[in-house]
């Protein structure tokens, strides 16, 4: 697999082939990678941060080319936005990622198997002429945004901010609106393919609102945390 270098300052991509890759993945597990994960490590890279800052959203892209020249991509994002605080790619912290998740859960999580559906994309990945792993993508606790972010995460989370936090003041402006109104509303939001934002806000709160009435709808409104606000920043 072939790992391109990062455009991210501080940030680097370690391949299984760099002899960094083994020693950051021994130090991350505690001990020599075991049997279940060796089959997936062609496929894996170790992110390093050797910023000052820690990574709250991390995207990890895979470049893939198979059988008569037909080419895939897929991004694997890590998101802490709604909780920057509890992020764990702090300075100095490396990350193992996979181009299977199955097999990043089960180092992240400390998983004992991976599922019937990961060890068939193993299989296929196996299959692939050419895989490259690239950096898509890094957003810092403090909002800052780094990368060519080629899945558009920047502006994708950014309108689902504004969406969610768009609702939350719609709905903490009902207070005296009858409850049935207030379902209704939420209950169209729920519905509203277009965004994804007000959809999570509307779930949240229609569950508050069927627990424990208006109370616990305007609680939940209060308390709900969006995703902190992201900048992106410009070079020179």
């Amino acid at each position: 697999m072939k790992v391109a270098a990062s455009s991210v300052p501080g940030v680097r991509l370690h391949g299984p082939d760099s002899p960094e890759f083994e020693t950051a993945l021994t130090a991350i597990l505690g001990r020599a990678p075991r049997q279940l994960l060796r089959p997936a490590l062609p496929f894996s890279v170790i992110v390093e941060n050797n910023s000052s800052r820690t990574i709250a959203l991390l995207g990890v892209r895979f470049d893939m080319l198979g059988a008569r020249a037909k080419e895939y991509s897929v991004v694997h994002y890590a998101d802490t936005l709604r909780n920057p605080e509890k992020a764990d790619l702090r300075p100095g912290v490396t990350r193992f990622v996979c181009a299977e998740p199955a097999y990043t859960a089960l180092v992240i999580r400390g998983e004992v198997a991976a599922d019937t559906r990961g060890r068939m994309n193993l299989d296929n990945l196996r299959r692939m002429l050419q895989i490259r792993a690239s950096l898509d993508c890094v957003a810092f606790a403090d909002g800052s945004f780094h990368g060519p972010d080629s899945q558009g995460a920047f502006d994708r989370l950014r309108e689902e901010r504004r969406a969610e936090a768009a609702l939350l003041a719609e709905m903490l402006g009902l207070e005296a609106a009858p409850p049935g109104h207030v379902e209704t509303l939420l209950t169209e939001a729920v519905q509203d393919a277009s965004s994804r934002g007000r959809r999570n806000v509307a779930r949240k709160l229609l569950e508050a609102l069927a627990a424990g009435g208006m109370r616990d709808m305007l609680a939940r409104a209060r308390s709900y945390r969006c995703r902190i606000a992201l900048t992106r920043e410009v070079a020179g």
